[in-house]
C-alpha cells in the first residue's frame, strides 16, 4: 500500500494558484516587467491558468473521488488480509 503524505495535493494546488495569482498580477501591470517581456508572461499565464483549471478540478471533479475509492479499497484489502490471518490454523 502507499503512504501518500494528504498534504502533498494540497501543497501542489496552493503553489499553483499563488503562480497563477502572481502571473495574473505581471499580466495586469506590464510596466513591471517591461513590454519586452509582455509576450512571455502571456505565454505563461496560459500554461497557469490550465494548472489552475486542473487544481480546481482534482478538489471539485472526478479525481478526488477517485483518490478517495483507492483508499477505501486499500482498506478493504487490509481488513480482509487481517481476517484471513486470524482465521488461519
Amino acid at each position: 500500500m502507499d503512504n501518500k503524505s494528504p498534504l502533498a495535493p494540497i501543497i501542489v494546488s496552493v503553489i499553483i494558484l499563488l503562480g497563477f495569482a502572481g502571473i495574473s498580477f505581471l499580466a495586469m501591470k506590464p510596466g513591471v516587467i517591461g513590454d519586452a517581456n509582455q509576450n512571455v508572461v502571456l505565454l505563461l499565464m496560459g500554461q497557469w491558468s490550465t494548472l489552475s483549471g486542473l487544481a480546481a478540478g482534482y478538489w471539485l471533479g472526478s479525481s478526488n473521488s477517485s483518490a478517495k475509492k483507492d483508499d477505501q479499497l486499500a482498506k478493504k484489502d487490509e481488513t480482509i488480509q487481517t481476517i484471513a490471518a486470524t482465521k488461519a490454523p
